[in-house]
């Protein structure tokens, strides 16, 4: 990462809190943020209609046929996965171009060979399903019980995992994936974004370990 350019990318577990967090230090660093802007983006690459790319992003096709994003120039993309293939372009662009919060996408993928901090985020369930709950809107809130959250929350876990690991041939969460992993039930939201800007402050994502 040159002096002059920030990059973050965060991936998150459901309800940890990922889109907060990355709006919030986006704020604190004063650039840019994208996470939902994605669904825009992608809009005007496909001519998709928004809810069938908010519908279909982030996941995975129903039969496996190896990594797209590593082969990208091989791979001829379904209308489905031409989603995926414009938000792979849409994110390298932006990359290149500014510094920026990327939440999802697999962006820590995608940016690998380019110097930038990798962020996952994540905590216990119980938390997670409590968080989302707590985000509802009181006229949801009387038709979801924390039973039906915790399936949502383990099914949107279990669709991002399927994402990531088809189209990079990566772990979703591995510790050797990422520069941090923080557990957002522990650090907060305010506390999340504070580790995260001290790691840019002191080593901006730079290898020091020592000789």
């Amino acid at each position: 990462m040159t002096q002059n350019k920030i990059i973050v990318t965060i991936g998150r577990e459901f309800g940890s809190g990922g889109h907060e967090v990355g709006k919030r230090l986006a704020a604190e660093l004063g650039i840019s943020f994208y996470d939902q802007e994605f669904v825009d983006m992608a809009v005007q690459k496909t001519g998709f209609h928004a809810d069938y790319v908010k519908d279909n992003e982030e996941k995975a096709p129903d039969f496996v046929s190896g990594a797209l994003f590593s082969g990208m120039e091989m791979y001829q993309p379904s209308p489905y996965d031409r989603i995926q293939a414009e938000e792979y372009k849409i994110i390298r662009e932006i990359a290149a171009k500014e510094s920026c919060v990327i939440v999802g996408r697999a962006a820590d993928y995608i940016l690998s060979d380019q110097s930038h901090v990798s962020v996952f985020l994540f905590a216990p369930l119980k938390d997670r399903v409590n968080r989302k709950m707590a985000l509802l809107s009181p006229e949801d809130a009387a038709k979801v019980t924390n039973s039906s959250m915790e399936k949502i929350v383990k099914q949107m876990d279990k669709q991002r995992k399927r994402y990531y690991e088809y189209y990079t041939d990566t772990k979703w969460g591995a510790r050797d994936s990422y520069d941090l992993l923080i557990n957002t039930s522990r650090a907060g939201i305010d506390g999340s974004v504070k580790i995260i800007k001290t790691y840019i402050d002191e080593c901006r994502g730079e290898s020091i370990m020592p000789d």
